[in-house]
């Protein structure tokens, strides 16, 4: 990671907005690229078909590839708007999601905003080389669709915390949140892994939505001991030790052994909803699957959609984020703070507007 000057974005839309970026958050894919050479690793899981050939047709060749500017979580400052922008202001407190969405197109309009039909297909702030639109750690941050993404922080939240709004909570969120709205009495398990950051939000997000008991397994003490004082009923150390089975199961593990223990430790007609994304080839358990009646989700957070729903349960202070923090660092610092192996690092600066 390094700074590098480079050209300000220019207004040149009427439904625009500039952003400037005072919290930024780490994602927890970020760590992927900042401590692993992905060029060499895809190029040789390729050449040795250890690779799902899809992960090319999804995401590009140049997807991971840098330089690119870092960062696409985050909460800013309005500093310029178009003259058709209705919703902002400049002056106002957003949180910008990761994903660029037009607000009219007919995904849009179903919610379904991370599949925009408007842009190119994954079309999100900092990642590789093929869909730039910038990154987080900037001095601006260029917001094309304004009205349709900006989603405006109240004046009495603390924003700083806010920052994995872009992001990793609505991923959480998605896990979660739609099966405890309509039915709060269902139990849920949590396979913390690789998914650091969105296990831990899972974890919240179904104590504030009222799952009766909520367990959280993880093989890393201190994510263990977070989730211990984030509310978790019960914290275990390995696999072996889950006895029962759930109404709701969370993969955050990435990996095809916490999938498989996700999927099995279902009650018959159980959700499994995984955060993960399978680069390799992998299996599933789908003869168990079937003679449980398991529906199995996983995809896409439609962040902005979703953002809205965990904000709610922010303004009601049901949902207290800034615990599952572990790294507050300044702007200055952001390297360092970055190249920190921890769950969740935000940076900020101070606002230049009030």
């Amino acid at each position: 990671m390094e700074w590098r000057e480079s050209p300000a974005p220019r207004m040149d839309s009427d439904v625009a907005a500039l952003v400037r970026p005072f919290a930024v958050a780490k994602c927890d894919l970020d760590d992927a690229f900042l401590f692993n050479d992905l060029r060499f690793s895809l190029a040789a899981g390729k050449l040795f078909r250890l690779i799902d050939p899809s992960f090319f047709r999804l995401f590009g060749k140049d997807f991971f590839n840098g330089p690119f500017p870092f960062g696409h979580e985050c909460v800013g400052e309005v500093i310029e708007t178009g003259e058709r922008v209705k919703n902002v202001k400049i002056g106002d407190v957003v949180s910008v999601p990761f994903q660029i969405s037009c607000g009219i197109c007919k995904h849009c309009a179903e919610g379904l905003t991370g599949h925009c039909e408007k842009t190119p297909p994954l079309s999100t702030y900092g990642f590789g080389k093929h869909l730039q639109f910038g990154g987080a750690m900037s001095d601006v941050l260029y917001v094309p669709y304004a009205d349709a993404m900006l989603l405006k922080i109240p004046a009495h939240v603390n924003p700083v915390h806010l920052a994995s709004l872009s992001d990793n909570v609505p991923d959480a969120y998605k896990n979660v949140g739609p099966l405890l709205e309509k039915n709060s009495n269902q139990t849920v398990l949590v396979i913390g892994g690789r998914a650091k950051s969105v296990g831990l939000y899972s974890l919240l997000i179904a104590k504030a939505l009222g799952a009766p008991r909520v367990d959280y397994v993880d093989r890393d003490p201190d994510r263990l001991a977070l989730a211990k004082s984030l509310g978790a009923d019960h914290v275990m150390e390995s696999y072996e030790k889950i006895r029962d089975r759930y109404d709701i199961t969370v993969d955050a593990s990435s990996h095809q052994k916490g999938l498989f223990e996700a999927i099995k430790s279902l009650k018959t007609n159980g959700t499994c909803s995984s955060s993960g994304i399978f680069i390799k080839k992998t299996r599933a358990p789908f003869l168990e699957m079937y003679g449980k009646g398991v529906t199995f989700k996983m995809g896409l957070a439609n962040a902005r959609t979703d953002a809205e729903k965990v904000l709610e349960l922010v303004e009601k202070d049901k949902l207290p984020l800034q615990l599952v923090t572990t790294k507050l660092d300044t702007w200055e610092n952001s390297i360092e703070a970055f190249l920190t192996k921890t769950s969740k690092v935000i940076v900020a600066r101070e606002k230049i507007l009030k």
